[in-house]
């Protein structure tokens, strides 16, 4: 899944998330940062569990609301937007290539010079990359 905010000064930004856990807030420290007064240095977090995503509200003074609604635990879905202080950060499916996309992409790198190994080689790779966040 991704998530997706806008800074203040329109910036547009995203995370995109994995199965390692990450903080949320205005801290130095957090895994995203949050430039807004209302949010604690580490306001929350974000984990995998069992196939799904789980934000947590660290004490925050301000507290964490997803869709409107005050949390201490909540699973998290496409479509939910969480709260944290004035920011609102929407929550994405993360998008997936599809077929045609792919082979085209495999048609222009072999077309340049790469061979079938070498291409093999980058999918287990990268699988290899995303499996372990």
């Amino acid at each position: 899944m991704i998530l997706r905010y806008v800074l203040p000064d329109g910036e547009q930004k995203e995370f995109e998330l994995g199965r390692k856990s990450i903080t949320i807030g205005r801290g130095a420290n957090a895994d995203v940062l949050i430039a807004d007064k209302l949010a604690s240095r580490i306001h929350c977090g974000i984990s995998y569990k069992d196939g799904s995503y789980y934000i947590r509200d660290f004490d925050s003074r301000n507290g964490t609301l997803v869709n409107d609604c005050s949390i201490e635990v909540c699973r998290i879905n496409p479509g939910d937007r969480i709260r944290v202080g004035d920011m609102v950060l929407s929550v994405e499916a993360s998008q997936r290539k599809g077929t045609v996309m792919v082979l085209r992409e495999l048609k222009d790198a072999m077309a340049k010079g790469k061979g079938y190994h070498t291409i093999l080689q980058e999918i287990i790779r990268d699988e290899k990359e995303t499996s372990d966040q």
